[in-house]
Protein backbone atom coordinates (compact mmCIF):
# COMPACT_ATOMS: atom_id res chain seq x y z
CA UNK A 1 0.00 0.00 0.00
CA UNK A 2 2.80 2.31 0.92
CA UNK A 3 4.54 1.44 -2.34
CA UNK A 4 1.44 2.38 -4.33
CA UNK A 5 1.22 5.75 -2.59
CA UNK A 6 4.88 6.49 -3.35
CA UNK A 7 4.41 5.54 -6.97
CA UNK A 8 1.30 7.70 -7.21
CA UNK A 9 3.18 10.61 -5.68
CA UNK A 10 6.06 10.21 -8.10
CA UNK A 11 3.68 10.11 -11.02
CA UNK A 12 1.92 13.28 -9.87
CA UNK A 13 5.23 15.03 -9.44
CA UNK A 14 6.39 13.97 -12.91
CA UNK A 15 3.11 15.18 -14.41
CA UNK A 16 3.45 18.54 -12.62
CA UNK A 17 7.02 18.99 -13.83
CA UNK A 18 5.99 18.11 -17.38
CA UNK A 19 3.24 20.73 -17.32
CA UNK A 20 5.67 23.37 -16.09
CA UNK A 21 8.12 22.40 -18.83
CA UNK A 22 5.45 22.65 -21.54
CA UNK A 23 4.27 26.07 -20.37
CA UNK A 24 7.80 27.45 -20.29
CA UNK A 25 8.44 26.18 -23.83
CA UNK A 26 5.27 27.82 -25.17
CA UNK A 27 6.08 31.20 -23.64
CA UNK A 28 9.62 31.09 -25.00
CA UNK A 29 8.45 30.79 -28.64
CA UNK A 30 9.19 34.07 -30.50
CA UNK A 31 6.36 35.72 -32.48
CA UNK A 32 6.60 34.72 -36.14
CA UNK A 33 8.41 37.20 -38.49
CA UNK A 34 6.45 38.91 -41.30
CA UNK A 35 7.33 40.20 -44.77
CA UNK A 36 6.07 43.51 -46.13
CA UNK A 37 6.17 44.44 -49.82
CA UNK A 38 6.98 48.15 -49.75
CA UNK A 39 6.62 50.59 -52.65
CA UNK A 40 7.93 54.14 -52.37
CA UNK A 41 7.19 56.68 -55.09
CA UNK A 42 7.96 60.35 -55.33
CA UNK A 43 9.95 63.24 -56.65
CA UNK A 44 13.26 64.56 -55.36
CA UNK A 45 15.96 67.02 -56.31
CA UNK A 46 18.63 64.90 -54.55
CA UNK A 47 19.45 61.22 -54.09
CA UNK A 48 17.74 59.72 -51.03
CA UNK A 49 18.35 56.65 -48.84
CA UNK A 50 15.73 54.66 -46.91
CA UNK A 51 17.00 53.13 -43.66
CA UNK A 52 15.58 50.35 -41.47
CA UNK A 53 17.37 49.24 -38.31
CA UNK A 54 20.46 51.25 -39.29
CA UNK A 55 20.71 49.52 -42.67
CA UNK A 56 20.03 51.10 -46.07
CA UNK A 57 17.24 49.01 -47.60
CA UNK A 58 16.70 51.14 -50.75
CA UNK A 59 17.94 54.29 -52.47
CA UNK A 60 16.83 56.43 -55.40
CA UNK A 61 18.42 55.78 -58.78
CA UNK A 62 16.59 58.26 -60.99
CA UNK A 63 15.69 61.93 -60.49
CA UNK A 64 13.49 63.79 -60.14
CA UNK A 65 10.77 61.11 -60.31
CA UNK A 66 11.48 57.72 -58.75
CA UNK A 67 9.82 54.46 -57.72
CA UNK A 68 11.33 51.89 -55.33
CA UNK A 69 10.13 48.37 -54.56
CA UNK A 70 11.57 46.23 -51.77
CA UNK A 71 10.68 43.33 -49.46
CA UNK A 72 11.03 44.20 -45.79
CA UNK A 73 11.24 41.60 -43.00
CA UNK A 74 9.62 42.84 -39.80
CA UNK A 75 9.48 41.10 -36.42
CA UNK A 76 5.74 41.28 -35.90
CA UNK A 77 5.77 44.89 -34.77
CA UNK A 78 5.38 48.13 -36.69
CA UNK A 79 8.60 49.17 -38.45
CA UNK A 80 10.06 52.66 -38.75
CA UNK A 81 11.60 53.68 -42.08
CA UNK A 82 13.93 56.67 -41.89
CA UNK A 83 14.62 58.89 -44.89
CA UNK A 84 17.87 60.80 -45.35
CA UNK A 85 19.96 62.36 -48.10
CA UNK A 86 22.44 59.89 -49.55
CA UNK A 87 25.65 59.96 -47.54
CA UNK A 88 24.13 62.04 -44.75
CA UNK A 89 23.40 61.01 -41.16
CA UNK A 90 20.61 63.54 -40.64
CA UNK A 91 17.07 62.14 -40.79
CA UNK A 92 14.64 64.12 -42.97
CA UNK A 93 11.53 62.19 -42.05
CA UNK A 94 10.35 58.84 -40.65
CA UNK A 95 7.45 56.70 -41.86
CA UNK A 96 5.82 53.88 -39.91
CA UNK A 97 5.15 50.61 -41.72
CA UNK A 98 2.45 48.39 -40.22
CA UNK A 99 3.26 44.74 -39.59
CA UNK A 100 -0.34 43.72 -40.30
CA UNK A 101 -0.44 44.30 -44.09
CA UNK A 102 1.63 42.79 -46.91
CA UNK A 103 1.30 45.47 -49.63
CA UNK A 104 2.14 48.97 -48.42
CA UNK A 105 3.29 52.22 -49.99
CA UNK A 106 4.02 55.86 -49.29
CA UNK A 107 5.16 58.91 -51.23
CA UNK A 108 8.08 61.27 -50.77
CA UNK A 109 8.42 64.73 -52.33
CA UNK A 110 11.72 66.44 -51.52
CA UNK A 111 12.86 69.86 -52.78
CA UNK A 112 16.34 69.84 -51.24
CA UNK A 113 15.24 71.32 -47.92
CA UNK A 114 11.94 69.69 -46.87
CA UNK A 115 9.87 66.59 -47.54
CA UNK A 116 6.28 67.35 -48.53
CA UNK A 117 3.10 65.25 -48.50
CA UNK A 118 1.80 66.06 -51.94
CA UNK A 119 2.76 67.13 -55.45
CA UNK A 120 0.76 69.34 -57.80
CA UNK A 121 1.68 69.28 -61.47
CA UNK A 122 1.38 72.80 -62.88
CA UNK A 123 0.83 72.94 -66.64
CA UNK A 124 1.88 76.28 -68.18
CA UNK A 125 0.82 76.99 -71.73
CA UNK A 126 0.68 80.27 -73.59
CA UNK A 127 2.16 82.67 -76.09
CA UNK A 128 4.46 85.66 -75.63
CA UNK A 129 3.96 87.99 -78.57
CA UNK A 130 6.91 90.21 -77.65
CA UNK A 131 9.50 90.42 -74.88
CA UNK A 132 10.49 87.67 -72.46
CA UNK A 133 8.61 86.42 -69.41
CA UNK A 134 9.68 84.80 -66.16
CA UNK A 135 7.53 82.32 -64.21
CA UNK A 136 8.06 82.16 -60.45
CA UNK A 137 6.92 79.96 -57.57
CA UNK A 138 7.09 81.70 -54.20
CA UNK A 139 9.52 84.18 -55.76
CA UNK A 140 11.83 81.48 -57.21
CA UNK A 141 12.31 81.22 -60.98
CA UNK A 142 10.97 77.95 -62.43
CA UNK A 143 10.63 78.83 -66.14
CA UNK A 144 11.34 81.63 -68.61
CA UNK A 145 10.93 82.19 -72.32
CA UNK A 146 9.40 84.00 -75.26
CA UNK A 147 7.16 82.99 -78.15
CA UNK A 148 5.56 79.61 -77.47
CA UNK A 149 5.56 78.60 -73.80
CA UNK A 150 4.55 75.01 -73.23
CA UNK A 151 5.67 72.76 -70.37
CA UNK A 152 2.67 70.43 -70.55
CA UNK A 153 4.87 67.44 -71.41
CA UNK A 154 6.02 66.98 -67.80
CA UNK A 155 4.71 70.12 -66.14
CA UNK A 156 6.27 71.99 -63.23
CA UNK A 157 6.32 70.05 -59.94
CA UNK A 158 4.88 72.10 -57.07
CA UNK A 159 5.50 70.40 -53.71
CA UNK A 160 2.77 70.90 -51.13
CA UNK A 161 1.55 69.88 -47.69
CA UNK A 162 -2.16 69.23 -47.20
CA UNK A 163 -4.03 72.54 -47.04
CA UNK A 164 -0.98 74.52 -48.12
CA UNK A 165 -1.12 77.49 -50.54
CA UNK A 166 1.77 78.63 -52.75
CA UNK A 167 2.07 81.69 -54.98
CA UNK A 168 2.67 81.56 -58.73
CA UNK A 169 3.59 84.73 -60.63
CA UNK A 170 4.41 85.83 -64.17
CA UNK A 171 6.50 88.94 -64.77
CA UNK A 172 8.58 90.58 -67.48
CA UNK A 173 12.22 89.58 -67.40
CA UNK A 174 14.22 92.10 -65.39
CA UNK A 175 11.16 93.63 -63.72
CA UNK A 176 9.83 93.16 -60.19
CA UNK A 177 6.12 93.90 -60.79
CA UNK A 178 3.99 90.83 -61.40
CA UNK A 179 1.80 90.75 -64.50
CA UNK A 180 -0.20 87.83 -63.11
CA UNK A 181 -0.48 86.30 -59.64
CA UNK A 182 -2.21 82.98 -59.02
CA UNK A 183 -2.54 80.88 -55.86
CA UNK A 184 -1.75 77.18 -56.15
CA UNK A 185 -3.58 74.93 -53.66
CA UNK A 186 -2.80 71.36 -52.66
CA UNK A 187 -5.71 70.02 -54.73
CA UNK A 188 -6.41 69.14 -57.49
CA UNK A 189 -3.25 67.21 -58.41
CA UNK A 190 -3.06 68.87 -61.84
CA UNK A 191 -3.61 72.59 -62.41
CA UNK A 192 -3.23 74.78 -65.48
CA UNK A 193 -2.24 78.34 -66.35
CA UNK A 194 -3.09 79.39 -69.92
CA UNK A 195 -2.17 82.90 -71.00
CA UNK A 196 -1.46 85.33 -73.81
CA UNK A 197 1.00 88.22 -73.43
CA UNK A 198 0.95 91.00 -76.02
CA UNK A 199 4.05 92.77 -74.72
CA UNK A 200 2.11 94.96 -72.33
CA UNK A 201 -0.50 92.92 -70.48
CA UNK A 202 -1.47 89.31 -69.85
CA UNK A 203 -4.81 87.80 -70.70
CA UNK A 204 -5.41 84.56 -68.80
CA UNK A 205 -9.19 84.22 -68.80
CA UNK A 206 -9.82 83.78 -72.53
CA UNK A 207 -12.48 81.15 -73.11
CA UNK A 208 -13.04 79.58 -76.51
CA UNK A 209 -16.68 78.60 -76.91
CA UNK A 210 -17.76 76.42 -79.82
CA UNK A 211 -19.98 78.03 -82.48
CA UNK A 212 -23.71 77.88 -81.73
CA UNK A 213 -24.19 76.41 -85.21
CA UNK A 214 -21.65 73.60 -85.83
CA UNK A 215 -21.68 74.50 -89.53
CA UNK A 216 -20.16 77.89 -88.64
CA UNK A 217 -16.72 78.90 -87.35
CA UNK A 218 -16.28 80.95 -84.17
CA UNK A 219 -13.52 83.61 -84.32
CA UNK A 220 -12.30 85.56 -81.30
CA UNK A 221 -9.70 88.15 -82.25
CA UNK A 222 -7.90 91.33 -81.21
CA UNK A 223 -6.19 94.01 -83.30
CA UNK A 224 -2.69 95.47 -82.92
CA UNK A 225 -1.13 98.06 -85.22
CA UNK A 226 2.47 98.05 -86.34
CA UNK A 227 2.31 101.81 -86.97
CA UNK A 228 1.05 103.46 -83.73
CA UNK A 229 2.41 106.90 -84.78
CA UNK A 230 0.11 106.87 -87.81
CA UNK A 231 -2.85 104.96 -86.45
CA UNK A 232 -5.91 107.09 -85.67
CA UNK A 233 -6.60 105.22 -82.42
CA UNK A 234 -10.08 104.15 -83.48
CA UNK A 235 -12.01 100.91 -83.53
CA UNK A 236 -11.56 99.08 -86.83
CA UNK A 237 -13.56 96.58 -88.84
CA UNK A 238 -12.67 93.73 -91.12
CA UNK A 239 -14.84 93.90 -94.22
CA UNK A 240 -15.05 90.28 -95.35
CA UNK A 241 -14.79 88.80 -98.85
CA UNK A 242 -14.64 85.24 -100.15
CA UNK A 243 -12.40 83.93 -102.89
CA UNK A 244 -10.98 80.77 -104.41
CA UNK A 245 -7.19 80.91 -103.92
CA UNK A 246 -6.71 78.35 -106.71
CA UNK A 247 -7.80 80.85 -109.35
CA UNK A 248 -7.09 84.45 -110.29
CA UNK A 249 -10.75 85.38 -109.92
CA UNK A 250 -11.46 88.56 -107.96
CA UNK A 251 -12.64 88.27 -104.36
CA UNK A 252 -16.38 88.80 -103.80
CA UNK A 253 -17.73 90.80 -100.88
CA UNK A 254 -20.05 88.73 -98.71
CA UNK A 255 -23.77 89.27 -99.18
CA UNK A 256 -25.16 90.35 -96.86
CA UNK A 257 -22.05 92.29 -95.93
CA UNK A 258 -20.11 90.96 -92.91
CA UNK A 259 -18.11 93.40 -90.80
CA UNK A 260 -16.08 92.15 -87.85
CA UNK A 261 -15.46 94.95 -85.32
CA UNK A 262 -12.16 94.99 -83.39
CA UNK A 263 -11.53 97.39 -80.53
CA UNK A 264 -8.75 99.97 -80.48
CA UNK A 265 -7.92 98.96 -76.89
CA UNK A 266 -6.75 95.51 -77.98
CA UNK A 267 -9.50 93.52 -76.27
CA UNK A 268 -10.87 90.35 -77.84
CA UNK A 269 -14.12 90.48 -79.83
CA UNK A 270 -15.97 87.51 -81.30
CA UNK A 271 -17.92 86.70 -84.43
CA UNK A 272 -19.51 83.54 -85.83
CA UNK A 273 -18.77 83.18 -89.54
CA UNK A 274 -21.10 81.25 -91.86
CA UNK A 275 -19.82 78.43 -94.10
CA UNK A 276 -18.40 79.14 -97.56
CA UNK A 277 -17.80 76.81 -100.55
CA UNK A 278 -15.20 74.08 -100.15
CA UNK A 279 -11.62 75.26 -100.80
CA UNK A 280 -12.66 78.91 -100.52
CA UNK A 281 -11.19 81.29 -97.95
CA UNK A 282 -12.28 84.51 -96.32
CA UNK A 283 -10.22 87.60 -97.20
CA UNK A 284 -10.70 91.12 -95.88
CA UNK A 285 -10.06 94.86 -95.87
CA UNK A 286 -9.18 96.79 -92.68
CA UNK A 287 -11.18 100.02 -92.36
CA UNK A 288 -12.16 102.56 -89.73
CA UNK A 289 -15.32 101.29 -88.01
CA UNK A 290 -18.52 102.46 -89.73
CA UNK A 291 -16.65 103.73 -92.82
CA UNK A 292 -14.65 102.50 -95.78
CA UNK A 293 -11.70 104.73 -94.87
CA UNK A 294 -8.25 103.57 -93.84
CA UNK A 295 -7.65 104.14 -90.09
CA UNK A 296 -4.37 106.07 -90.49
CA UNK A 297 -3.21 109.71 -90.62
CA UNK A 298 0.04 111.56 -91.26
CA UNK A 299 1.13 109.42 -94.18
CA UNK A 300 3.79 111.89 -95.33
CA UNK A 301 6.64 111.08 -95.33
CA UNK A 302 5.31 107.81 -96.80
CA UNK A 303 5.93 105.51 -93.83
CA UNK A 304 3.11 103.16 -94.77
CA UNK A 305 2.87 103.65 -98.49
CA UNK A 306 6.58 103.46 -99.39
CA UNK A 307 5.84 106.09 -102.05
CA UNK A 308 2.89 104.15 -103.49
CA UNK A 309 -0.56 105.74 -102.96
CA UNK A 310 -3.19 103.78 -101.05
CA UNK A 311 -5.33 101.61 -103.28
CA UNK A 312 -8.49 99.81 -102.12
CA UNK A 313 -7.67 96.24 -101.12
CA UNK A 314 -11.02 94.81 -102.31
CA UNK A 315 -10.29 91.55 -100.55
CA UNK A 316 -7.21 90.78 -102.61
CA UNK A 317 -5.13 90.21 -99.45
CA UNK A 318 -5.65 88.90 -95.98
CA UNK A 319 -6.49 85.25 -95.48
CA UNK A 320 -8.75 83.57 -92.97
CA UNK A 321 -9.16 79.85 -93.53
CA UNK A 322 -12.63 78.54 -92.76
CA UNK A 323 -13.02 75.41 -90.58
CA UNK A 324 -16.57 74.35 -89.76
CA UNK A 325 -17.26 73.74 -86.07
CA UNK A 326 -13.92 75.20 -84.96
CA UNK A 327 -13.16 78.07 -82.58
CA UNK A 328 -10.19 80.31 -83.30
CA UNK A 329 -8.29 82.75 -81.10
CA UNK A 330 -6.38 85.18 -83.31
CA UNK A 331 -4.19 88.26 -83.00
CA UNK A 332 -4.42 90.48 -86.09
CA UNK A 333 -1.57 92.80 -87.02
CA UNK A 334 -1.94 95.22 -89.91
CA UNK A 335 0.33 94.86 -92.91
CA UNK A 336 0.72 96.35 -96.37
CA UNK A 337 1.03 94.89 -99.85
CA UNK A 338 2.56 96.76 -102.76
CA UNK A 339 0.73 96.57 -106.09
CA UNK A 340 2.63 97.06 -109.37
CA UNK A 341 -0.14 97.82 -111.87
CA UNK A 342 -1.34 100.40 -111.17
CA UNK A 343 1.26 101.28 -108.52
CA UNK A 344 -0.29 101.38 -105.08
CA UNK A 345 -0.36 100.12 -101.48
CA UNK A 346 -3.15 97.86 -100.26
CA UNK A 347 -3.81 97.58 -96.53
CA UNK A 348 -4.45 94.16 -95.01
CA UNK A 349 -3.24 92.06 -92.08
CA UNK A 350 -1.79 88.79 -90.85
CA UNK A 351 -3.03 86.58 -88.02
CA UNK A 352 -1.17 84.80 -85.22
CA UNK A 353 -3.24 81.77 -84.25
CA UNK A 354 -3.31 81.21 -80.46
CA UNK A 355 -6.16 78.69 -80.45
CA UNK A 356 -4.10 75.72 -79.27
CA UNK A 357 -3.10 77.50 -76.05
CA UNK A 358 -6.67 77.94 -74.82
CA UNK A 359 -8.23 74.59 -75.74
Amino acid sequence: MKSMIVKSGLASMLLFMLCISCNKKELALPEEGKVVKLTVKGNSTEQLEFVYKDEVIAETKTLPAFELNTLLSVDGQDAEIKIRKKGSAGILKSNVISASSYNQDFTVYYDGSKIYDNLVTLLIKGYVLSGELEFLLDGNLVLSGTGIINNTGNGTAVLMDKGMIREFQIRKKGEATALLTRTIQSLPAQQSVNFFFDGKAIVDNVKLDPPADPANMMVKAKFETQWPANFKGVDVELVLYTKDPRTNAAAVKTSPEIRFALSKDGSFNAIELPPIPANYIYSYDIVEKGTDQIPYVNLAPPILTNGFPFTPNLGRFGELKFEAGKSKLLVLRDSRFLIGTPRGTALSGTFTDLSQYFQ
